[in-house]
């Protein structure tokens, strides 16, 4: 094989690779944030999720890249692991869609880069518009791809060596080995099914061959989603290796019917004179099939996948890991957002905690919880700098102005509960300063320091609360700062008090500068609760659920 004929077939191979690329990322795109918030909400049954997975991948022409959005979603609890089996079924139905589209029996590919390329050019203004065009320039390419790789193909029809290679394909278990290793090695069962649909029209490959290749395709295509487990939740894997085992079921039920019917012949006189058809009714009868078998059964999957992943041990609320949100979920900036808000909301709980905690030891000089108390401030620290991290990825992706302003706001909200757990650490150290320096509050400034935190307590409590629903309504606003109001003056009143007790003897100078500098810490606590009550509210105006945006 010359020099010229290898330029050619890895030059079509490019070309292929590319053109699915940007036809996928082009469909992605034109259809919108709402296609995968099909993924976490149209879940309502597994039939419904295996038709979601279907469409959704369909649509990308992925079913990597669903199964991998499947794994991150599962991981962030946005679907349960007896919903992502549904989904994975589905998403392996709809992978076939390429290998129909390649099935045309005519070479459309520069009329379709024509097509796209006039789109994008001409009428590419429209976001919409200009994505359509992707669409359609990237199938041309592919294409044209298939056509270089066919042509490069044809002296291997002579090539004794390549022959000899690719009749070892008819053994059922080395057919299966190679479709594995070169869709493993590609990522993408669809360039698989490409390939052997290239090779099928020049004769270099039987169906019999292409059959066992399509079965080992199946999977090498759990590749994507097996890497992408690394690190999740114990359900996350085993959605993962759900969809090993499902794939593992194709090939053990077809391989199993293979060895007493005529499968491949039957294809073939059904589909009579287009190799190309014949290999992608045998990809769409082989996924087509086992979801018909499977899903009567998913549960035994599932029950499987749950042996061979046992539980880890569990995730305590304090435990410096992000609970909600994942790298993954990047892939569906919305929804990578609306799981960063949970974290803040995990936050906010911890910022409340490590403040009564505080609190309760400055008012007691009981030590007992200083180890739980430094132990939240270590959290707090890590969610900032994770939070932050992760709303810093999402604002660098391609979000709309609206979902850009909601995010300023929520990095607002991490700054300011930091600063809370920052304000209880100083608590904390004013405690033991008291202790140090023996400094002793009469009855009356303790009363007032207790009345005071209550306040700050409640005011604290108040203004999260809206967190959790992305609801601050203007009442509960209006309650939030007349409250911070009320802590302002009391602080103030406290002060007067206290400074009047010092010139009159009544309190020691030791205990003044520790009292002061207490309620000092108390008014910026209030301040700084106020401040996310009013950035939660802000960004409730801009918040769509995904659930509703998807049924919009």
């Amino acid at each position: 094989m010359s020099i010229d004929l290898i330029i050619s077939l890895f030059g079509g191979l490019g070309l292929f690779l590319f053109g699915m690329r940007l036809m996928g990322d082009g469909l992605e795109h034109a259809a919108g944030p709402k296609l995968k918030h099909f993924l976490s909400a149209m879940t309502s049954n597994r039939f419904i999720a295996m038709l979601t997975g279907l469409c959704v991948t369909a649509i990308i022409q992925s079913s990597g890249a669903t199964t991998v959005m499947v794994v991150g979603f599962v991981n962030a609890q946005l679907l349960t692991l007896s919903q992502s089996i549904g989904v994975t079924i589905g998403a392996n139905i709809g992978t076939t869609v390429t290998s129909l589209l390649l099935s045309i029996p005519f070479d459309p590919g520069a009329l379709f880069a024509l097509l796209g390329m006039t789109l994008t050019l001409c009428f590419g203004r429209r976001e919409t518009v200009r994505q359509t065009g992707y669409v359609f320039t990237g199938l041309g390419i592919l294409f044209i791809g298939m056509t270089m790789m066919s042509n490069a193909m044809e002296p291997l029809r002579e090539n004794a060596l390549f022959i000899s290679v690719m009749q070892t394909v008819t053994n059922p278990f080395l057919g299966v080995m190679v479709g594995m290793l070169i869709t493993a090695l590609l990522q993408s069962s669809s360039v698989s099914v490409g390939i052997l649909q290239t090779l099928s029209i020049s004769g270099l490959i039987t169906t019999e061959g292409a059959f066992y290749m399509l079965l080992g395709a199946n999977v090498g295509s759990c590749v994507p989603c097996l890497l992408a487990m690394a690190g999740t939740r114990a359900d996350a894997k085993r959605a993962a290796v759900s969809n090993l085992l499902f794939s593992l079921v194709k090939v053990v039920l077809f391989l199993t019917l293979s060895a007493f019917l005529p499968l491949t012949r039957w294809a073939e006189t059904l589909v009579p004179g287009n190799p190309k058809l014949c290999i992608s009714f045998m990809h769409i009868s082989i996924n087509v099939v086992t979801a018909i078998v499977v899903m009567p059964v998913a549960d035994l999957i599932i029950r499987l996948a749950t042996v061979l992943v046992p539980e880890g041990k569990a995730t305590a609320d304090n435990e410096l890991k992000l609970h909600f949100y994942d790298e993954r979920l990047l892939k569906t900036p919305a929804i990578a957002a609306e799981q960063l808000y949970k974290e803040i909301c995990r936050m906010g709980e911890n910022a409340i905690e490590h403040f009564q905690l505080a609190l309760h030891v400055l008012c007691t000089l009981d030590f007992a919880e200083e180890k739980n108390i430094e132990a939240r401030e270590e959290l707090s620290d890590f969610l900032e700098d994770a939070i932050t991290e992760g709303l810093v990825s999402v604002m660098s992706l391609d979000i709309s102005e609206h979902e850009s302003r909601k995010i300023g706001h929520l990095f607002h909200i991490v700054n300011d509960l930091e600063r809370i757990s920052d304000h209880a650490m100083n608590l904390m150290s004013l405690s033991k300063e008291r202790q140090e320096r023996n400094a002793r509050f009469s009855d009356k400034a303790m009363e007032e320091l207790e009345d005071l935190g209550g306040h700050v307590v409640h005011l604290l409590k108040n203004a999260l609360r809206g967190l959790e629903d992305w609801q601050v309504s203007t009442a509960e606003m209006g309650a939030v700062e007349a409250e911070e109001e009320l802590v302002d003056e009391l602080t103030e009143a406290l002060r007067n008090r206290h400074i009047n007790r010092l010139k009159e003897k009544k309190c020691a100078p030791k205990s003044g500068v520790v009292f002061l500098e207490s309620i000092n810490n108390l008014e910026r606590v209030a301040d700084h609760a106020t401040n996310v009550a009013a950035c939660a509210q802000e960004a409730s105006k801009l918040h769509v659920h995904p659930a509703e945006e998807s049924l919009a």
